[in-house]
């Protein structure tokens, strides 16, 4: 079935890299867990996990946007590093905690499958901003260990990883941006009385 999923993969080429949609890492709810797999034309054995996530929402939308803004080329060209566009499940059916779980099978799955993707499963690192750099925040400090007893083989591989990169996450929801400031009284006042975050965070 696994095999098959690959082989149902699009492959797109881009002048640098290949991009392969809909990468199948997993199942929540009966709804597929999918991620992008962008390899570059040399590859140097290293692995980046992109955290799709703006306001712990999730879509290839986003995956298609930063591709388009170029925010991947260095890597690509001059690193030669493999790229895995992780897209989790989203708020508002589901909260943080529950994301991270996608997450972490997502890195899981990648280690476990590093033979195929041509990188070194003990070099994996992982980045983004904001939402996605919160999540990069939570996994580069708390990767899960696998589970030794654990049925399925992925599920026996650990998700840490080796390195992350972040850019502007938050990290103190209680204090935020200033001692005392609760992150809800300020989405509110700037999103004139909504926060459309809290619900993955509550």
């Amino acid at each position: 079935m696994l095999v098959l999923l690959f082989c149902l993969a699009i492959n797109v080429k881009g002048a640098d890299y290949e991009r392969t949609k809909d990468f199948f890492y997993g199942r929540k709810h009966e709804v597929a867990l999918t991620m992008d797999v962008i390899t570059p034309a040399k590859q140097n054995n290293r692995g980046v996990i992109f955290a799709v996530s703006g306001g712990w929402f999730s879509s290839h939308d986003n995956i298609d946007k930063v591709i388009d803004l170029g925010t991947f080329l260095e890597l690509l060209k001059r690193r030669c590093t493999t790229v895995f566009a992780v897209v989790h499940g989203s708020q508002s059916k589901f909260t943080v905690p529950e994301i991270r779980e996608d997450m972490h099978r997502g890195g899981s799955f990648i280690r476990h499958h590093a033979e195929l993707y041509k990188i070194d499963p003990a070099n994996i690192g992982m980045l983004w901003g904001s939402a996605g750099g919160h999540l990069t925040l939570l996994q580069g400090t708390d990767g899960q260990g696998g589970d030794p007893s654990a049925e399925g083989p992925v599920d026996r591989e650990s998700s840490a990883v080796q390195a992350i990169v972040l850019y502007f996450p938050p990290t103190d929801f209680l204090n935020y941006r200033k001692e005392g400031q609760h992150f809800d009284n300020l989405v509110r006042q700037v999103m004139f009385g909504r926060n459309p975050f809290l619900v993955a965070l509550d």
